[in-house]
Formats: C-alpha cells, sequence, structure tokens
C-alpha cells in the first residue's frame, strides 16, 4: 500500500476543524466565537475558508495527531510516546463529524471510505501494542498489522493461508480476524515495509540525524538530560553507573561548560547509547563553537 503523507493528513485535520467550525456558526450564530476557534484573522463563513488557512499549531489534539504519525510510521527513541495521548485520540475519533455542510461525505471515519486519522490512530495503538509501552490493546487487527507492514489487507489475508515462516497466524475463532500482539511482533519483523521501533540510539538513524544537526549547545544538553532519564532515570544514576568521581566535573556536560575530552565524550555517547563518532564529533563541534563565541565577546 502506499503510505499517505504528514501533509495529507493535515490537510484532512483542518479540514474537519473547518467543519468544525461550521457546527459553532451553526449553533451560536456568532462569527466572533468562530473567530475564536479557527483564529484571529478568520472572521466570516467557515464554509468559505480553505485547508491551507488553518494553523493546526493552535489546536493540541492536531499536533497530538502529528506526534502519533511520527510515532507509527518513523519511530525514534528520541520520542517516547505519550500514553495518555495516545488514549485520548479514541474519544477524539468519537466526536468527529462525519458530514461537511454541504452534506458531501468526506474521508473521516467510518464514512466514505478510509481515513487518515483514523489509519493514523489504528497504526499507532498496533505500534504502542507490540512496543510493549503499557497500553492495554493485547491483538491487532488486519488493517492494523496491514499499515505497519506497508502492505494491503488483502496481502495480510493471504499470509494467514501460507506456511513456514511467512504464514501469519489468525486468533481462533476471532471475528472479526485479530492477530495475537505476539504473533504480530514475530511477523511484522520478517516484513520488509515494516520499521522498527529503535532498540537505542545506535541503531536509530532518525536521532543520529537530529544530533547531526544540532547548532546550539542547549539541544546537546538537552539530548544528554533526556537520554540519561530514558536509559539510567536521570543524569545522577548516570554519573553513579559511570562511576565518575568528580560530580561537578560531570555536571559540566549537563550545563555545556565541559572542558572537552575525547575519553569523556566516547565513555558518556556510549553509556547513552548514541553513535560514538556522530556524539564525539558533535560534542566537540559544540565546544568549539562555545569557545570560539565565548573570544569574540572579550
Amino acid at each position: 500500500m502506499s503510505k499517505f503523507s504528514k501533509q495529507d493528513l493535515q490537510t484532512e485535520l483542518a479540514s474537519i476543524i473547518i467543519v468544525m467550525g461550521r457546527q459553532i456558526e451553526l449553533w451560536t450564530g456568532n462569527e466572533r466565537l468562530v473567530a475564536d476557534f479557527l483564529g484571529s484573522g478568520l472572521q466570516g463563513c467557515a464554509v468559505d475558508l480553505n485547508p491551507s488557512e488553518v494553523d493546526l499549531r493552535r489546536f493540541p489534539m492536531a499536533q497530538n495527531l502529528l506526534n502519533a504519525y511520527d510515532y507509527a510510521f518513523a519511530p525514534t527513541a528520541d520520542d517516547v510516546p505519550d500514553i495518555n495521548a495516545l488514549n485520548e485520540l479514541g474519544d477524539m475519533i468519537a466526536g468527529l463529524p462525519r458530514e461537511d455542510f454541504s452534506s458531501n461525505v468526506h474521508d473521516f471515519p467510518n464514512q466514505g471510505g478510509e481515513s487518515k486519522i483514523k489509519d493514523v490512530c489504528d497504526a499507532v495503538w498496533g505500534r504502542a501494542s507490540i512496543d510493549d509501552i503499557d497500553y492495554e490493546q493485547t491483538d491487532l487487527s488486519i488493517r492494523q498489522v496491514a499499515l505497519l507492514a506497508d502492505m494491503t489487507e488483502g496481502a495480510v489475508r493471504n499470509a494467514m493461508t501460507a506456511s513456514g515462516e511467512a504464514a501469519l497466524a489468525a486468533i481462533p475463532k476471532s471475528k472479526p480476524v485479530r492477530i495475537d500482539v505476539d504473533e504480530a511482533r514475530r511477523w511484522l519483523a520478517g516484513r520488509r515495509g515494516f520499521i522498527p521501533t529503535p532498540s537505542g540510539t545506535a541503531d536509530d538513524p532518525i536521532l543520529n540525524e537530529r544530533l547531526r544537526s544540532f547548532e546550539r549547545m542547549e539541544q546537546l544538553t538537552d539530548f544528554i538530560a533526556r537520554h540519561a532519564l530514558r536509559v539510567f532515570g536521570g543524569f545522577p544514576q548516570l554519573v553513579d553507573a559511570l562511576g565518575w568521581a568528580d560530580e561537578a566535573e560531570a555536571n559540566t556536560w549537563l550545563d555545556g561548560t565541559y572542558r572537552f575530552e575525547n575519553s569523556y565524550a566516547q565513555t558518556l555517547g556510549a553509556a547513552l547509547g548514541a553513535d560514538a563518532p556522530t556524539f564525539v564529533g558533535k560534542a566537540l563541534e559544540l565546544s568549539l563553537r562555545r569557545d570560539a563565541e565565548t573570544e569574540g565577546a572579550k
């Protein structure tokens, strides 16, 4: 199957928000309330708006869905999924409009075909289950497996009739057909279109690309703090695990005042699970930039 883009998702989100604005308009007859909902400068009849005019940054739920898209289709250890936000997606879907104000059925959930919003929710819930991140779902639908494998539902159904390692076993007598999470995890691992969630930073191309793009010391120190928390439960615990006796010197890596030493950088990067050359190179580059800026300010 051809995976839709993040821009496609944004367009559908904006279209739905316009329909919701029209509902506010119908219920209240108050254009000011519509403008407060959609954003300043968008006064007038909501029906006349184009999705490109909607600023999705105004809507936290829209950002939750965009984050869910990233986790579902481009997972990285640099972004830990918010379980509460994943659960709220179900309530959000239940309240979405099914038709626009001209009674034209859109690709919204349960109407007129597939919905990108619904697909994102299905995919992200499925990934949360196979990643075992304290999510309540213990089995997956055919649709969820197809989305994660980047395959058609027909291809997934065909796998259920295959034999050997390529076969996918369904839960006996399940209606509609469901796949146990352990079986889904096993089968997906062998699919070419499946992108596994990185187990650490070293095998995480998205994270390492972000690390390479850092231009400010604050970005590196934030990276160190977040991944010390992820791996060790916090920076003090990381320092203890490394046996760094000089706590003050260790903390310079957390506040960005460190004096670069290759051995320290190698040790810290390895502890965080980062790609060593990438981490060491970026730590050196940013320390040189910091020192050059300090000298230039004198």
